[in-house]
């Protein structure tokens, strides 16, 4: 609505503004309708993980990606697990710094897990609780930078909490966080 004569840097102010509106809506959508229901179906978690790492690394982080186990098929809601993965990559990604980000997937008739590892400033115990709550967020004045909303973190809690999955995050040795996604080993099968 401005003419053609306007300030380019008010413009483009106004642009970021509205840019950051569009996602904060966005983001509140996948919140709000975030549980709907889907079936299960077998997912190859390492073949989800190597798509996310490979979405990730497109948009400049540095992963690398540890299997520790033979394949491992789950029964899962693919949509879910996709959008919950993604969200503890995003999260390392953006508050990992340069760092390098490891992802390890531990399956075996005792543990399913993916844990997502980052070299960031890591959570305090104490804010822990805190950050799965929708539009907490630990730094206010980063976020603004980043374009946060808060939203990530409770999102994937909401998501895990539906399907029986437990998220923990996890101080991590020598500076960082560990993001835990722990599945429940009935849904796992074997490959012969």
């Amino acid at each position: 609505m401005l003419d053609k004569n306007s300030n380019p840097e008010l413009v483009a102010g106004i642009q970021r503004d509205l840019d950051s509106m569009n996602d904060l809506i966005s983001q509140f959508l996948q919140f709000s309708k975030g549980t709907e229901d889907v079936c299960p179906i077998q997912v190859d978690l390492w073949k989800i993980i190597g798509s996310l790492a490979g979405d990730i690394e497109r948009e400049g982080a540095d992963l690398r990606l540890h299997r520790n186990d033979p394949p491992c098929v789950f029964f899962a809601d693919p949509v879910a697990l996709q959008r919950v993965l993604g969200n503890l990559l995003k999260n390392a990604a953006q508050y990992g710094g340069a760092n390098p980000i490891d992802v390890e997937l531990h399956c075996s008739d005792d543990n399913v897990s993916i844990e997502v590892s980052d070299r960031g400033p890591g959570i305090p115990e104490d804010e822990v609780p805190a950050v799965f709550r929708p539009f907490h967020r630990l730094q206010p004045a980063r976020e603004r930078r980043t374009g946060g909303s808060g939203l990530g973190l409770a999102i994937a809690y909401q998501l895990a909490v539906k399907h029986g999955w437990t998220i923990e995050l996890l101080p991590r040795e020598g500076g960082g966080t560990v993001a835990r996604l722990g599945l429940p080993t009935t849904c796992r099968f074997a490959l012969a």
